[in-house]
């Protein structure tokens, strides 16, 4: 027995070991690269003048920017302004929009100047989500806005981050008690959890709207490296129109669609992303689309019928800023209210008066906000001293101030409640209301003076 249990002892250990195959691990699956192309266009600050120019603009994007294969955005102030928007609610200007296939809008200052119930029609209406990420609701709002700070969308195999912010002047701007369920954020505390609330999505480019001048949130990005923004659009800057030396182009489209910005961005196959953008001169001559010129017509045709009665003629028309303007609604407002003296905001009229026919339209053109005509008492010092106030105009009745004495001043709801820090309500704390808007006045005063060719309104207006 022990002599087999040796020989079986030698025969395995003649035996060489059998070695161990190594496992090979699979390597794990390459993920194709993601490619894909889009072009971002941007407008802003359209002043209800969209339906008016969208077909030369539609014309010009289809020819130059590949329109439909786009994402198209707004910087705010989108309806309110020109009467073919305004007098419709704004309605006019949704259509065109989702026409145009706007995806996303700042919220403008000026877009609760048709009341909060309009605004919420027009968002319906246009399919445009409206951003605001330094707007909140107040706490128990009875009518929350609930603006959302972002957006996320795919086109073309690209994921676009959009983050929107309004401007400082909406609370101040809009009429008193149609902002009074909203609190203003600031920028430096919004910009964070505007830019988080895009993280889960991953996008492989993010643009900022803001209905204010680039350089306010331009000044916010340079305080924090890891806040990336490749593309900020704003409008309204005074000097230049643009800044595009660092990673991120900063942009401002400037006021009534005169131009917009085109960027371009790729995921190219090498990994590699570019992003190509410009600003543009919307086109003022050239095709128009037939299918949005008919919208216009129809539109159009609509307000001639509505606003279209002649109240009045201009040889040669008046520019926005020209005082003529100005003497015309404020002379207008304290001859109807039978005040002593009208004030009104420099920055009040947002067109200019055409050569021609003067029509109700003109007037809701030159006048467009829903703003209410009221009177107060006021002592003859304060019209004194309002007058030399930088932002106010005023037209005082014949004869010298009294300066303890009480005259009737005739303004608008949105100067009495601190419009352009011109507040009245400190020093008049009892108003009457005329019950009427401010075109109203005006269209009454234009009727009566019977300007016509042979007596043009310049005769009138010196």
């Amino acid at each position: 027995m022990r002599l087999h249990l040796v020989f079986l002892a030698a025969v395995f250990a003649a035996c060489p070991a059998e070695k161990a195959t190594p496992e090979v691990k699979a390597a794990p699956p390459v993920a194709p690269t993601r490619t894909g192309k889009v072009t971002l266009l941007i407008t802003g600050h359209e002043s209800g003048l969209l339906v008016d120019r969208a077909p030369r603009l539609l014309a010009q994007w289809k020819a130059e920017e590949g329109w439909p294969d786009v994402l198209a955005f707004s910087t705010g102030d989108s309806f309110s302004g020109a009467a073919i928007s305004s007098h419709f609610m704004g309605a006019s200007t949704a259509e065109v929009m989702k026409a145009l296939q706007y995806k996303a809008s700042a919220l403008g200052n000026h877009d609760l100047d048709l009341g909060f119930d309009t605004l919420q029609s027009f968002r319906e209406a246009s399919g445009v989500t409206l951003l605001a990420g330094n707007l909140e609701d107040k706490a128990g709002a009875e009518k929350p806005l609930g603006l959302a700070p972002s957006l996320f969308v795919t086109r073309e195999g690209v994921k676009v981050g959009v983050i929107g912010f309004t401007s400082a002047k909406t609370i101040a701007t809009t009429v008193s008690g149609r902002a009074s369920s909203l609190e203003l954020k600031p920028l430096e505390s919004s910009v964070g959890p505007a830019l988080e609330s895009l993280q889960k999505s991953s996008p492989d480019v993010v643009i900022a709207l803001i209905d204010d001048c680039f350089v306010t949130l331009q000044k916010v990005l340079a305080t924090r490296a890891d806040w990336k923004v490749d593309l900020v659009v704003g409008t309204r800057c005074e000097g230049d129109q643009e800044y595009v030396k660092g990673p991120t182009r900063y942009f401002s489209v400037g006021d009534d669609l005169t131009h917009y910005v085109s960027a371009a961005f790729a995921l190219n196959p090498d990994g590699s992303k570019t992003l190509t953008a410009s600003r543009k001169e919307s086109s003022t001559k050239g095709a128009e689309d037939a299918d949005l010129l008919a919208l216009r017509e129809r539109w159009q045709k609509k307000l001639d019928l509505e606003l279209g009665t002649k109240i009045g003629f201009t040889k040669t028309g008046f520019k926005e800023d020209a005082p003529q303007l100005r003497t015309l609604v404020a002379t207008a407002l304290m001859q109807e209210s039978k005040a002593d003296a009208a004030l009104l905001n420099l920055k009040g009229i947002r067109a200019a008066l055409p050569k021609g026919d003067i029509t109700a339209a003109s007037v809701y053109s030159l006048i467009p906000f829903e703003n209410a005509v009221v009177t107060v008492k006021v002592k003859g010092e304060v019209i004194t001293k309002l007058k030399t106030h930088p932002e106010a105009f005023m037209v005082v009745g014949p004869g010298k101030l009294d300066p303890d004495k009480d005259y009737v001043l005739a303004t608008t709801e949105y100067i009495y409640f601190g419009g352009d820090g011109l507040g009245l309500d400190v020093v008049a704390p009892e108003l009457e209301l005329t019950g009427q808007v401010w075109q109203t006045p005006v269209i009454a005063w234009l009727t009566k003076q019977g300007s016509s060719q042979k007596k043009p309104l310049e005769k009138l207006l010196k």
